[in-house]
């Protein structure tokens, strides 16, 4: 039994020093915390509060209603001529395109409409309308 009776080592095992990964954790989120009001780009608008699901952004386009009946498909100023001019182009390149429609609080209904119909008249089934979490 004495054979089997284990030895003890005199090495301990060094201390994990963790400075350094604490410096480099806080300098990604310093950079993140930088880099995040540059990361939703568009138009600012003030959107309705409702409980809205989840919509799937990447393969969706955004048109944009601002007040006095100004309309923009991403950041682009258009009208509803042009805008149903390019909602035709994207849909003939990219198969299963959806419309966000973002609508400032304060513009009048018939504007909303407007953009819905333009984007189902050029063959659009998936429409959704933004707005903001209550």
């Amino acid at each position: 039994m004495e054979g089997m009776t284990r030895r003890k080592s005199n090495h301990t095992l060094p201390q994990l020093n963790i400075t350094n990964l604490v410096d480099v954790a806080l300098t990604l989120v310093v950079i993140l915390l930088i880099i995040s009001p540059f990361i939703e780009q568009g138009i600012d608008v003030k959107l309705p509060s409702s409980s809205p699901s989840e919509i799937r952004v990447e393969k969706s386009l955004v048109i944009t209603v601002a007040p006095n009946g100004v309309y923009y498909v991403e950041s682009r100023n258009v009208t509803l001529g042009e805008m149903s001019g390019i909602l035709r182009e994207k849909k003939a390149q990219q198969e299963g395109l959806s419309v966000i429609i973002k609508g400032d609080g304060n513009v009048p209904y018939k504007d909303i409409v407007k953009a819905l119909d333009t984007a189902k008249k050029c063959g659009i089934e998936k429409i959704g309308l933004a707005t903001q979490a209550e």
